[in-house]
């Protein structure tokens, strides 16, 4: 006889110390049985069994009870988990999503004739509570094929804040971690406040590691990009540009896609050019260079223009002195000249690429991927047994020859 989860009071269990019950335990349903329970879930395409619990707690089970749903596939591997907490009016949703990433193998030697598979697992959930998003979340877990694995699991969590959508700040949490039994783990931990959540500005609130080196990784201001889901790359970059820059105004980011040569340019703003609906078109070392090269020019044409109001004896706040290193006037007379007798390309590439505010740009173009690089390869030094997908999956296009282009001149 099936019980109904809807109608039923009482099932022989015991209630345990801090007044739960199981009530309910039933596997291998059909995935449809939900529905029929009377669950408003949209089933994901490759739901075949259910697994349906029912657990009372607070011994009270008509009003505070846990209704957990499992959904397999015909393998018997999770794919969906829908978690429903009823206390009296209070209802807490969550729905989490299983995908298996294919195994990643890391060469265990210089000739790649021993390698090691590493599997791995992301779950994605995302929780609401009365109808509103409490949290997102998600983990992606990777444990290396030997008798005594590593686990490496990298968390990120984000806890909408409860104000207005407009002026909204959200706490967004990055945790890596690797762990091996018998040996001590390795940790960092940021805790961010990214004002806007769709751009991504952001500014570090709190960080904690398990080593000093790990928490100048932690510490990198592009930390937080280089794990960035792909929509918020750009953004995030520009302002940890920006924040290496030490602003005093900082210039506005502006983002445009637009079927062009022209990777982007500044005009009083940061202008960066996507390319592509998907908003990552090229690899992150290309947009890095283009980023770091047209928050160059954001900053110089911020010391040229301090440079002209202190000869003219305007001086706000003493700022000249504090920004600006008697080291630095050649360079800015040498920027300012040049940009002021501005070369186009098409007037003359030659002439375009030699000026002074160029050469300046793409220098600091190219330390911003050193900069991007570096990081990436410390990470990789620290927690060496990750699934290469574990952060983000890397771009196979066109475009990969102008990241590595990128990177051969960054380590020049």
């Amino acid at each position: 006889m099936q019980l109904n989860i809807n109608t039923v009071k009482t099932v022989l269990n015991k209630v345990n110390s801090k007044g739960a019950s199981l009530i309910r335990k039933e596997t291998g349903l059909d995935a449809s049985m939900a529905a029929k329970e009377g669950f408003k879930l949209q089933l994901p395409e490759t739901a075949h069994t259910c697994d349906i619990v029912r657990i009372g707690r607070n011994n009270n089970p008509a009003l505070h009870y846990t209704d957990v749903l499992t959904f397999r596939d015909k393998s018997g591997q999770i794919v969906n988990r829908y978690i429903k907490q009823v206390d009296g009016k209070n209802i807490k949703e969550t729905h989490k999503g299983y995908e298996e990433m294919f195994p990643w193998e890391k060469d265990m030697d210089e000739s790649g004739k021993e390698v090691m598979d590493i599997f791995g697992k992301k779950v994605r959930s995302y929780t609401r509570e009365n109808g509103k998003i409490k949290q997102i979340q998600e983990d992606t877990f990777a444990v290396s094929d030997e008798p005594k694995p590593y686990l490496t699991h990298f968390q990120r969590t984000i806890t909408p804040a409860a104000q207005p959508r407009t002026t909204r700040v959200n706490n967004e949490n990055i945790l890596l971690e690797q762990r091996r039994s018998g040996e001590k783990p390795k940790f960092l931990q940021n805790e961010y406040k990214v004002d806007d959540y769709y751009t991504g500005d952001f500014y570090l609130i709190n960080s904690r590691a398990s080593s000093g080196e790990l928490k100048k990784i932690a510490q990198n201001s592009y930390f937080l990009p280089y794990v960035s889901p792909t929509p918020k790359f750009t953004n995030r970059m520009a302002n940890a540009c920006i924040e290496d820059a030490n602003f005093i105004a900082p210039p506005e980011i502006k983002l445009y896609k637009e079927a062009s040569a022209k990777s982007g340019f500044y005009t009083g703003d940061v202008n960066i050019n996507l390319k592509s609906s998907r908003d990552l078109s090229a690899p992150r070392e290309s947009l890095t260079e283009t980023i770091g090269h047209e928050v160059s020019h954001a900053k110089w044409a911020e010391k040229t223009l301090m440079y002209d109001m202190h000869k003219n004896g305007i001086d706000m706040g003493n700022d000249f002195k504090k920004f600006i290193k008697p080291g630095d006037i050649p360079k800015i007379e040498k920027y300012k000249y040049s940009s002021e007798h501005y070369i186009s390309p098409k007037e003359d590439y030659k002439g375009y690429l030699n000026q002074y505010c160029e050469r300046v740009a793409r220098e600091d173009g190219t330390a911003a991927v050193r900069k991007y690089s570096t990081l990436d390869k410390a990470i990789k030094n620290e927690f060496p047994y990750r699934h290469e997908f574990q952060f983000y999956q890397p771009n196979y296009n066109q475009d990969d020859l102008m990241g590595l282009a990128s990177l051969l001149k960054a380590w020049k």
